[in-house]
C-alpha cells in the first residue's frame, strides 16, 4: 500500500489567468501538477516550485530532468519525457560505449560484452543541488531495448533511470573487463562490499548486478519479478564500495503504456527504507509514474521525501 501524498498540487481549476490592458499571462502548474488525486490534498499555500534540467533528445522527443520545491523542502524529483521521446528508439541492444572482449577473440559480442543499453547523461536542476541536505547529484537514464539479465527477470524493454548520490567522476572511473557485467575484476570486488545492513533494506540482497560504469545493483528479493510475475516496475538500490550510490526506479515500455491508457496498477509505490542513511539529508519513501495527456508527457519521479 502507497503511503498518502504529503502534498498535492493545485488543480487545474485554480491555473491563475491575469488580464491587465489586453495582456493576458498564465500560471501553468509543474509536471506533476494537477495528476494527484488523493483526497488529502492541502488546499492552501503556494505551490510547489518547478525547476528543470537541461533537455536531451531521445526518440523522437526529449527527456530531462525536474524538481518541485516548496521552500527548502523537495516535494518531487524525476525525469518528464515527452509522449514521441517512446517513438523511434534505438534498436540495437546498447550503443557499444561500455563494452569488453571477456573471452578474448577480438570480437566484440554485443549481447554478452557490453552493457548500459543507450546511456542519457542528465543534468539536475540548480536550484535542486543548492537545496540544503540534497545527497542527489545527477541523474543518468539508460533505454534497454531488450531489457538485461539476469534472463527471466528484466529482460524486457525499459528504461532505468538512476539518481545518483555518488560524484560522476567516481561513477566513471568504474572501468570494464571480465568479471560481473562486464567490469574490472578489482572494481567488481570493490562493488559487491557488502554495505553495512543498517544501510540498506533487508529485502533488497546481492544478485552479483556489478555492472561497468554503474556499480552494484541491489534489488528487492521479495518484488514478483524474481517469483515469476512479469516485470513491470521496480525500485533498486545501487553501491559501490560499502555505500549507497544510486536510487533507480525501472519502468517498462509496456507499463508506460499502461499509464497513458489509465490502465496501469497504480501511480506510486513505496521504497523500502533503510535503518538509517549513511549521508544525512532528504530521501524519498515513493516513486510514482504518471502520464499527463495535456501536455502528452511522462513523468517518472521520486516523492515524499524525509529528512533522515
Amino acid at each position: 500500500m502507497a503511503h498518502a501524498s504529503r502534498h498535492c498540487p493545485a488543480p487545474l481549476r485554480s491555473l491563475v489567468v491575469l488580464a491587465l490592458a489586453g495582456l493576458t499571462a498564465a500560471i501553468l502548474p509543474g509536471p506533476g501538477a494537477a495528476l494527484a488525486d488523493d483526497s488529502s490534498c492541502r488546499t492552501g499555500g503556494p505551490r510547489p516550485r518547478t525547476s528543470y534540467g537541461t533537455a536531451e533528445p531521445l526518440g523522437s522527443g526529449t527527456v530531462r530532468t525536474y524538481a518541485e520545491l516548496d521552500g527548502k523542502r523537495p516535494v518531487a524529483v524525476g525525469v518528464v519525457l515527452t509522449r514521441s521521446a517512446l517513438d523511434n528508439l534505438p534498436t540495437e541492444m546498447t550503443d557499444r560505449k561500455r563494452c569488453f572482449d571477456v573471452n578474448g577473440d577480438g570480437v566484440i559480442e554485443e549481447a554478452t560484452e557490453c552493457a548500459g543499453g543507450h546511456e542519457h547523461i542528465l543534468d539536475l536542476p540548480p536550484a535542486l543541488l543548492a537545496l540544503p541536505g540534497m545527497p542527489l547529484e545527477w541523474s543518468l537514464l539508460n533505454w534497454q531495448p531488450m531489457g538485461h539479465g539476469p534472463v527471466g527477470v528484466y529482460d524486457k524493454p525499459h528504461l532505468d533511470v538512476h539518481f545518483y548520490l555518488q560524484p560522476k567522476a567516481e561513477r566513471d572511473a568504474i572501468r570494464p573487463g571480465p568479471c560481473g557485467i562486464v567490469i574490472n575484476c578489482e572494481d567488481f570486488a570493490t562493488a559487491t562490499k557488502p554495505v553495512p545492513p543498517e544501510y540498506l533494506p533487508a529485502d533488497h540482497g546481492d544478485k552479483g548486478l556489478a555492472e561497468v560504469g554503474m556499480g552494484n545493483h541491489l534489488p528487492d528479493l521479495t518484488a514478483g519479478e524474481w517469483h515469476g510475475v512479469p516485470f513491470d516496475r521496480t525500485f533498486i538500490y545501487g553501491a559501490y564500495d560499502a555505500r549507497i550510490t544510486f536510487l533507480e526506479p525501472m519502468i517498462t515500455v509496456a507499463d508506460l503504456q499502461r499509464t497513458e491508457a489509465g490502465t496501469a496498477s497504480g501511480k506510486c509505490a513505496d521504497i523500502k527504507q533503510p535503518q538509517a542513511w549513511q549521508q544525512p539529508g532528504w530521501y524519498p519513501r515513493q516513486y510514482c509514474v504518471r502520464y499527463r495527456g495535456d501536455r502528452q508527457q511522462f513523468t517518472i519521479s521520486l516523492e515524499d521525501f524525509s529528512r533522515r
